[in-house]
């Protein structure tokens, strides 16, 4: 088994896109990256864990297990997409936990692209005497 990350929050478009725009972001999502030999900035990367939100407003990630490389494949969308709409931009955070519990940081948009930004969790650290969960209090 590998290791699982889950991703909370939507990275917005920066301006509300077209029904041709639309389309040309719905076709990275979902796609494994291995199978688009043009699309710039894939290399190494593989499926697309994003979806476009219920309301066209922007991308969040999909629930697949095993999500890896957001940041890179979020940035390769942006990449691409600017080939034809030069203005395609996201804003917003993304908030990221692994299975660790002090697995926590997010996907942040700076300067036209997704960095990844380390978590830091606030307040005392509790372990559960029965089941050794950790929470913060």
């Amino acid at each position: 088994m590998g290791y699982s990350t889950d991703f909370n929050g939507v990275l917005e478009f920066k301006e509300e896109l077209t029904a041709s725009q639309l389309a040309k972001v719905k076709g990275f999502l979902g796609e494994d990256c291995r199978e688009h030999k043009d699309w710039e900035d894939a290399l190494g990367l593989t499926w697309v864990d994003l979806e476009i939100t219920d309301d066209f407003t922007g991308l969040e990630w999909d629930g697949s297990e095993k999500t890896y490389d957001l940041v890179d494949k979020i940035n390769m969308i942006i990449v691409n997409m600017r080939k034809t709409y030069p203005a395609f931009g996201l804003t917003g955070t993304m908030l990221a936990h692994g299975e660790e519990f002090m697995d926590v940081w997010e996907i942040v948009m700076e300067n036209g692209f997704a960095v990844r930004k380390e978590g830091t969790l606030t307040g005392e650290v509790i372990e559960c005497p029965s089941c050794g969960c950790k929470f913060t209090k």
